[in-house]
């Protein structure tokens, strides 16, 4: 089983003059101190005008700045949105393969086509629009970087005959992947070859039929890039500290609550979209404060996370790992049961990181008690 930690940005209210930087640069420091621990990957997000949320518009550049200041640590995009409009396929495939040479190889291509209609709508496209043009950019970027000479006539792109350059170090290809949170997507990712990222804070248990859904399909793959990346992960909150009570603790008091902000920005997602169906897009900003203002006092609404109790128990129950490395090992060996070949970890507690030295304390915690637990 491999680990990672994954960062985004998330800053919380304003002001954010010292906070927005902070968290940023905190980031990179926590893949840093992730390399020190021995963990596998670091995973970055890419959003676009998600206020509080995440302030992360450029997963490339938050990976190549932990990779220049490391050594053996994978770094991946979770995501780089493929939809042409908002990057085009060939400044990826030319983005990734620079990453790739300057880090020696450590790269691996996580896509996706957005959280929903606040991004993709910035960039003057539909989420109806994101499906196909995701499907195209995946197929074509992995010849970009095989082929001598590369040619694209596509519905939603053109490129005449080019040399794409530079070509990646890893050959043939860096690994791909795709992020998902429908369970239609995984089958689809397993069908292409694709490694899968759900992001999904729930009982672990709860996932093992998309998990066997995608083992199933990926055994019959048709792969889009040259090699089959039969993997699928999932993220998790992270807090791990020598005494148990205090990581719940500091958990439990200073953990963020995104529900409402999940609620609007990701409306590609049933139960979240349904709330929002008879909203005219694009939703101006403005109008999507007032939603989220709005969902704060709606009970109804559903979070990413699970609520509901802080107790040893309930944790466990729910695959959260906070708590000594006893507690941590148990919550991880869960989601390895029902079949994950790599868990990420979210090692930021609270909006802003304003923990950031017990943060990195967790990590070199868990390097030092969790991960060889699960080392071959």
């Amino acid at each position: 089983m491999e680990f990672g930690v994954f960062q985004g940005a998330s800053v919380g209210p304003r002001p954010w003059d010292e906070s927005e930087p902070r968290r940023m640069r905190q980031d990179i420091e926590i893949g840093v101190a992730a390399d020190k621990a021995g963990f596998d990957y670091f995973w970055a997000p890419e959003h676009h005008c998600l206020e509080e949320y995440s302030h992360n518009s450029c997963s490339h550049l938050s990976c190549l700045a932990v990779g220049m200041k490391t050594e053996n640590i994978r770094l991946a995009t979770g995501i780089f949105n493929l939809c042409p409009p908002i990057n085009h396929p060939v400044r990826v495939a030319e983005q990734i393969a620079t990453i790739d040479v300057l880090t020696n190889g450590r790269v691996d291509l996580g896509t996706g086509r957005g959280s929903g209609s606040t991004e993709v709508n910035t960039f003057g496209i539909l989420n109806e629009q994101t499906r196909p043009m995701w499907e195209e950019a995946i197929r074509a970027i992995p010849k970009m970087w095989t082929q001598d000479l590369f040619s694209w006539d596509g519905e939603y792109f053109q490129v005449p005959e080019r040399c794409i350059l530079p070509k990646p170090v890893q050959k043939p290809h860096p690994p791909l992947w795709v992020t998902t949170s429908n369970p239609s997507t995984v089958e689809i990712a397993g069908r292409m070859g694709l490694g899968v990222a759900m992001f999904n804070f729930s009982d672990p248990e709860l996932l093992r039929p998309a998990v066997e859904g995608y083992k199933e399909a990926i055994q019959k793959a048709e792969p889009v890039g040259e090699f089959v990346n039969d993997r699928i992960m999932t993220i998790t909150p992270l807090m791990c500290l020598p005494d148990g009570d205090q990581a719940r603790a500091i958990y439990s008091g200073r953990s963020n609550d995104v529900t409402a902000h999940f609620s609007v920005y990701f409306d590609t997602i049933v139960q979240n979209g349904e709330l929002l169906k008879d909203e005219p897009r694009p939703m101006s900003q403005t109008r999507i404060r007032e939603l989220i203002e709005r969902n704060r006092k709606n009970a109804d609404v559903q979070g990413p996370l699970a609520s509901g109790g802080s107790s040893k128990d309930f944790f466990a129950q729910n695959g959260i790992c906070v708590g000594n490395p006893e507690d941590v090992i148990a919550s991880v060996q869960r989601f390895k049961d029902v079949g994950f070949d790599m868990l990420v970890f979210v090692p930021v507690i609270g909006w802003g990181n304003t923990l950031h030295d017990v943060c990195l304390e967790s990590i070199a915690h868990t390097g030092k008690h969790v991960l060889p637990h699960f080392r071959n």
